[in-house]
């Protein structure tokens, strides 16, 4: 089977599953005022789910993008998964937000090495209503594809994500790494790498990202070791966070470990109905003054 035929297969797999997937959706259970600082994302169908307008920021610094951090936890706080699904936050979570309204205006999706180690995904989104407001928006069908690694330890020949050349792949990494990277891209010229000095790893990455490649808006999906080193570079304006009403997950694993408390501002609060009731979403705003700073410690 052949590259293309892989991606194919795996297209035509995510199509089937957005499609018949039943999400139950959210009601509303509070929305703040701070609304009117961010665009409005989504159609009548996604708001009928969402119970309202998806919210998402614009960078406030014209040489950065605008990035979110997207994550599902268990009831005591755990991200860490073989299949984020398992934490038990439900259709509505997988189908509307992680594969959905988080990403569907982002240029690119970003991840770590660790993340993606082992996988043969690519990311992007599925259901026709996404697809469409894509293309309504000028979007490519896919979103660029971004891999942070400093070890530079990736499936360069065996993942499909570095294999699709329709699919641009931005690999942000060390001077060392990207060393070490560089002969095993030469035939894969869809591939960039970006090497950034230690002290400016991910601050320098993104301001080049947006420069040279025109990368505006990111969708960072993990893992917890990246969000965290982007949350305390100041470098995210949006939390997306799905709780889930069941405990479960990697003991120990908290979507931010860093510096901390983690000083946020809520957007929208929103419950699950139907079979996903016990589920919370929360919009968090991880940018520093807007609205009167009203701290959550998720």
């Amino acid at each position: 089977m052949t590259w293309a035929d892989r991606f194919d297969a795996f297209v035509a797999r995510k199509q089937a599953a957005a499609r018949e997937a039943r999400p139950s959706g959210y009601h509303t259970v509070d929305s703040r005022r701070y609304t009117i600082h961010l665009e409005r994302v989504g159609n009548e169908w996604t708001s009928t789910l969402f119970d309202g307008p998806f919210f998402a920021s614009v960078s406030v610094d014209p040489t950065l993008p605008a990035v979110n951090t997207v994550f599902v936890q268990s009831a005591d706080g755990n991200t860490g998964a073989k299949n984020p699904a398992d934490l038990g936050g439900g259709a509505t979570d997988t189908h509307l937000i992680y594969e959905g309204l988080s990403r569907v205006h982002a240029d690119a999706v970003m991840t770590g090495a660790t993340t993606i180690q082992g996988s043969q995904m690519v990311f992007g989104v599925w259901h026709p209503e996404f697809v469409d407001l894509r293309a309504g928006a000028g979007l490519p069908r896919h979103p660029a594809q971004i891999v942070v690694t400093r070890a530079a330890h990736l499936g360069i020949e065996s993942d499909l994500m570095f294999n699709v050349p329709s699919i641009p792949v931005f690999i942000l990494t060390t001077p060392t790494g990207a060393a070490a990277l560089a002969p095993r891209i030469a035939t894969r010229s869809w591939i960039t790498i970006i090497a950034a000095p230690e002290h400016e790893h991910l601050a320098g990455s993104l301001r080049q990202l947006r420069a040279d490649h025109g990368i505006g808006r990111i969708s960072c999906i993990g893992g917890r070791t990246l969000a965290t080193e982007l949350l305390d570079s100041g470098l995210v304006q949006d939390i997306y966070l799905t709780t889930a009403p069941q405990r479960g997950g990697e003991p120990g694993t908290p979507f931010y470990a860093g510096k901390g408390p983690l000083a946020t501002t809520l957007v929208v609060k929103k419950a699950g109905r139907g079979d996903e009731a016990g589920v919370v979403f929360e919009h968090l705003l991880a940018a520093t003054g807007i609205g009167d700073g009203d701290s959550l410690h998720p």
